[in-house]
């Protein structure tokens, strides 16, 4: 029943004759009417029932319309424009003659005029705003143009303090933009000045070859524009240059006006001349197929390794505590024969098979305790023997001769650094069969001959890591992986957290040389990479950043007598307990020196290289206060030394970066982890993360195939020549779109053509988190029909800056050097080397007889 109060077509709206209702019943009903008008259009329309869209009992849900009645006029910005001038904007157009009253304004004395154009009003003053005064303007009774009045007063208050800040602090611009139009902006402008500072090396490595804009001092009255706009010229030069270079600028010396928000901003320039590297494709992977060997999709898989003579697969799952043997008599179908279960011996880490023999590597339940290598048969599986090894072996191979097993013990820690074994590598004697092992054919070789202080000391000044101080240096090593010569003379063996190489000499079981392999100067043209994962640009920049090698995988191969090693450069970083060297940057704790870094606030921007993490053991200086250095844990590159002079020979620089964010097939996924599919995630961390390498002889050249654990896919290079690797080709089998296929690569094996059953050669692929093996049939057409090339794909000038008076070039070329106005000053045929002694300060431009330009710089 209606009240008796209400009237309808007045008051109330009687919907028993609305749209929809049945016999004059509507259970439910909205309104389908006009949302416009003056407030009187709207009350009429509203309680008009033809209007209303009625249900009667017994019928569908309604879908009502999205209302948008019009609100009373509100102010929705208030803005000082200059020192006698407020903007109001409303967020309805508004009644010319309400809103120009002056009356309607109070609170500041001294207005003029309201100027009204829409929804917006200009107060304009007779007195200018007094710096540092606080005022507070009220609006009221304003009415819109459908003759709304403003519900209730807006108050603005201010206090009239002139301020200058950037509109942004990080900008990035393609070096084909033209122009840079770079805003600062300007509050309660007032008579002051600011300068506006560029700043050169070291807080930038763009320089004025790559923009025009000096130094100088803006200027402002109280009638000045909110927004400075400085336009910055972008030079579009021809120079190959690093993917990304920055230039920083300063907001400095105020008078009159204060600095407000942050007082430096980063400019990034985007090379468009240097482009990534191409793949020669003189070989190919061709995708055959992914394999789960457990079948659940829940399951891990780590190293995988290939029986010629069974045609099979044995792949490791650590997770599960499982060796799986497999059928690979059809690559197109590999097939689950068999699966054992290590969890008796232990677990299992690493496994390999030569002569009908499958050796495990099996860590003891307890990890700080001795280990086991367990031998199996190849046709059934059968358990043949097992003898014991050091802590923790975590990787395990015949040498070529099938003579020996060797496993590389990696006597890590417990996780509250209360037990730390020594890591070892073991020798196993298999001459005498191995159904007969027994632990006397086990030759265990010890650090323990590093532990003395002077021993200690040598190894340190040569650049080897020690991170836990109480810790002896054989506690201390931690052997990650083997390889072994061709002659089965020599053994290689990555101290990863140390990054350093132990040397072995078969012959005589003992440990000849720990070497360091130094560090990576990521501040070096041809050596970027993208430091943050929180900006949304791919920026693949020079840091002054140290990079540790930090080494996983490793294979060797010989070229005219001289061995070289390859190295999968991961990176790895010590965390146990309250033992953990991660730390950033941009951590408060992390206090880089004043004087060695006088950029540390541009470093320690998040969008910069805030991010990056870092280790906090090394680089600090005597007193324990500031860091004279900045280390990273892994460089985002393979390498190949030299093993017998230690020199490092050639590394990919940022290859594996440049490459795959320019790559369709994978640049969605530039830097992400194998975890997730999020995009840039693992730049702040170590980038694609190179885990495996294998070194394979196809038709008379060696090719090295690199696995990225994070990223994924796998890196193919010619290495035939070390001194001119040539890059191959790039295949990944995870997908962009969704997160499936295969994710962390690991273990990587090559199948030579003669061994496969099919008569093809092959790239098998054990992935850690999708728990498959890849596999990818090894394309030869090309070496076949002699269509491949040799060519350099690059041609690099290093160091460069040039150091003690000469640069090198990665290669002979003919070149022509002319500094910057363009003049020839010199020349030479088959160069390797330049002389810098003489030369002046400045930039040059080095051309080979190919037309490839590169800067070189003069200190």
């Amino acid at each position: 029943m209606k009240p008796a109060a209400l009237t309808d077509g007045t008051s109330a709206a009687n919907l028993s004759t609305a749209p929809g209702s049945v016999d004059g019943n509507t259970v439910n009903a909205f309104y389908n009417g006009t949302q416009t008008g003056t407030p009187a259009q709207l009350k009429a329309a509203i309680l008009n029932p033809a209007n209303w869209t009625g249900v009667a009992g017994a019928t569908a849900p309604q879908t009502w319309p999205a209302w948008a009645f019009p609100s009373s006029p509100n102010v929705q910005t208030a803005t000082v424009v200059n020192n006698t001038t407020i903007q109001l904007v409303f967020n309805n157009e508004l009644n010319t003659a309400s809103a120009a009253t002056v009356a309607n304004y109070t609170g500041i004395a001294g207005l003029a005029t309201a100027a009204v154009a829409g929804n917006s009003v200009t107060l304009t003053y007779n007195t200018p705003f007094a710096a540092g005064t606080a005022y507070e303007l009220t609006v009221n009774n304003i009415t819109d143009e459908d003759g709304l009045t403003m519900a209730c007063a807006y108050t603005f208050s201010f206090n009239y303090t002139s301020t200058v800040s950037f509109a942004d602090d990080f900008v990035v611009v393609n070096e084909n933009a033209g122009m840079l139009s770079f805003v600062i902006n300007l509050a309660s402008p007032a008579a002051g000045s600011v300068d506006l500072v560029v700043k050169g090396a070291p807080f930038s490595t763009a320089d004025s070859a790559d923009f025009t804009l000096a130094t100088q001092t803006l200027t402002f009255t109280g009638s000045s524009s909110l927004t400075q706009t400085i336009n910055i010229p972008i030079i579009d030069d021809t120079l190959e240059e690093q993917h990304a270079e920055y230039f920083v600028l300063s907001l400095e010396n105020p008078v009159g006006v204060a600095i407000e928000g942050e007082t430096l901003a980063t400019i990034y320039i985007k090379d468009n001349d240097r482009l990534a590297p191409v793949p020669n494709q003189n070989i190919q992977l061709d995708y055959v197929t992914s394999f789960d060997p457990s079948g659940s999709n829940e399951s891990t898989c780590e190293i995988v390794v290939f029986d010629a003579e069974s045609k099979r697969l044995f792949a490791t799952s650590a997770v599960e505590g499982r060796l799986d043997i497999i059928d690979f008599s059809n690559p197109e179908a590999p097939e689950t024969i068999d699966s054992i279960d290590m969890t008796p011996y232990g677990g299992v880490t690493s496994v390999a098979v030569k002569n009908g023999v499958v050796a495990v590597a099996s860590p003891n339940a307890n990890e700080q305790l001795d280990g086991k290598v367990v031998f199996f048969s190849t046709a059934g599986g059968e358990p043949l023997s097992q003898v014991t090894v050091g802590a923790l072996p975590d990787n395990i191979s015949f040498t070529p001769d099938g003579t020996k097993v060797l496993t590389a013990n990696e006597g890590q820690p417990n996780t509250a650094y209360t037990v730390d074994p020594e890591g070892s590598v073991s020798i196993i004697d298999i001459t005498g069969g191995v159904a007969n092992l027994t632990n006397d054919d086990v030759t265990t070789l010890l650090f323990d001959a590093y532990n003395s202080p002077s021993a200690e000391a040598a190894l340190l000044a040569s650049g080897v890591r020690k991170l836990k101080l109480t810790s002896t240096m054989s506690q201390d090593f931690e052997p990650e992986y083997i390889t072994t010569s061709a002659d089965s003379q020599k053994a290689w063996v990555t101290l990863q957290e140390n990054n350093a190489i132990a040397e072995i000499n078969l012959a005589t079981a003992a440990i000849t040389n720990v070497w360091a392999l130094g560090t990576k100067d990521m501040s070096q043209p041809g050596n970027g990479f993208d430091v943050s994962d929180n900006n949304g640009e791919i920026l693949i920049a020079n840091w002054p950043v140290q990079a540790y090698y930090i080494p996983d995988g490793a294979a060797n191969f010989n070229v005219g007598g001289t061995n070289y090693i390859v190295t999968a450069n991961e990176g790895d970083e010590k965390e146990y307990g309250t033992f953990v060297e991660r730390t950033t940057i941009g951590a408060d704790s992390y206090n880089l020196d004043a004087t060695l870094f006088p950029q540390a606030a541009v470093l320690k921007k998040s969008f910069n290289a805030g991010r990056l993490r870092v280790t906090n053991l090394d680089g600090i200086n005597d007193a324990g206060t500031a860091y004279n250095e900045i280390y990273a844990l892994g460089s985002r590159s393979f390498s190949i030394f030299n093993a017998d002079t230690k020199a490092i020979v050639y590394d990919s620089g940022d290859d594996f970066e440049m490459y795959t964010a320019s790559a369709p097939s994978i640049s969605p996924l530039f830097n992400s982890d194998h975890e997730d599919n999020s995009f840039k995630s693992r730049s702040r961390a170590k980038g694609p993360e190179a885990e495996g390498v294998t070194v394979a002889q196809i038709m008379g050249r060696t090719f090295a195939f690199v696995s990225l654990e994070r990223v994924g896919g796998v890196m193919v290079y010619d290495v035939t020549d070390p001194n001119n690797v040539e890059f191959v080709d790039y295949k990944n089998s995870r997908s962009v779109s969704a997160y499936t296929g295969d994710h962390g690569p690991e273990g990587i094996t090559f199948i030579d053509a003669a061994s496969s059953p099919n008569n093809k050669p092959y790239i098998v692929i054990a992935n850690e988190i999708s728990g498959t093996l890849t596999v990818f049939e090894v394309n030869t057409t090309n070496l076949s029909t002699g269509d491949f090339t040799t060519e350099p794909r690059t041609f690099v000038v290093f160091p460069n800056p040039s150091v003690n008076g000469v640069a090198y070039f990665n290669r002979a070329a003919d070149i022509e050097v002319y500094d910057y106005s363009g003049k020839l000053i010199h020349s030479a045929k088959q160069a390797l080397t330049i002389d810098t002694s003489a030369m002046a300060t400045g930039i040059y431009l080095v051309k080979t007889s190919e037309g490839i330009v590169k800067k070189l710089i003069v200190k």
